[in-house]
């Protein structure tokens, strides 16, 4: 009956963390935010070259960058899991900068555009790690051992953090790109309102609750495998897809 004492206890204190896994109005991490741009100049020449010399060249150039990139990736991926595996429940400063680090350097290689319109985000997906010391709260105390979220058809959100014992806690709620007042946005943040909640506590019942927030994440890394958020706590989450 404590366990059970204690469940409604955290969840009263952290329901509008669980809903979200993000939901205030504050700016995420200052390093994960910074937006590069590429640009190719051209400079024409009197030399006799063929076009297709130079566009052999250029292929061949960019084929061998995107054998190194996807390299780099793979090694960053698999540092990034390896990293979150081992401290699976925990956010500590030295876990957290650690993390940082590995995003940083995912982040400029990110494959997905508009990570926040792409297919790809569509998709139930596994928490790996999370900053959110009130989901970690579920993981360290052994309630659960599995966070969920999926995305679906561009409009929901459902999170569901199942109890080992059976039952669990979930919330529902919209999603939808963010936009700025031109009618644009920057392809990364996804915008989300929640409007209900529910905990199955078996045969203790299940009771649901009225909407509970809304906010925002930026999906600063996404491929078909993993994906990486910051969000409007300032907290990160990285999912891989299941």
């Amino acid at each position: 009956m404590s366990v059970l004492v204690n469940i409604f206890l955290v969840l009263f204190a952290s329901i509008p963390a669980v809903c979200c896994f993000s939901s205030s109005s504050l700016h995420s991490s200052k390093l994960l935010h910074q937006h590069q741009h590429t640009s190719k100049t051209t400079t024409t020449t009197q030399l006799h070259a063929s076009s297709f010399n130079l566009n052999f060249l250029d292929s061949l150039f960019s084929t061998s960058n995107n054998n190194s990139n996807k390299s780099q990736i793979q090694q960053l991926k698999t540092q990034l899991y390896t990293t979150c595996q081992s401290s699976y429940g925990l956010s500590t400063p030295p876990i957290r900068s650690s993390i940082e680090s590995l995003i940083s350097q995912l982040q400029p290689l990110n494959p997905t555009s508009s990570p926040s319109t792409s297919k790809l985000l569509q998709r139930k997906w596994i928490v790996l790690w999370t900053s959110e010391k009130e989901i970690n709260f579920f993981l360290e105390k052994g309630i659960s051992t599995r966070i969920e979220q999926r995305l679906s058809d561009g409009k929901v959100l459902e999170n569901w953090i199942p109890f080992v014992r059976g039952g669990g806690f979930g919330v529902t709620g919209s999603i939808q790109p963010a936009v700025n007042s031109s009618g644009s946005g920057d392809g990364l943040r996804t915008e989300f309102k929640f409007s209900s909640a529910k905990l199955d506590i078996g045969k203790w019942g299940t009771y649901n609750f009225p909407p509970l927030g809304e906010g925002w994440f930026d999906t600063v890394y996404l491929d078909e495998e993993l994906r990486i958020d910051l969000n409007s706590r300032n907290d990160i989450l990285i999912c891989r897809g299941e």
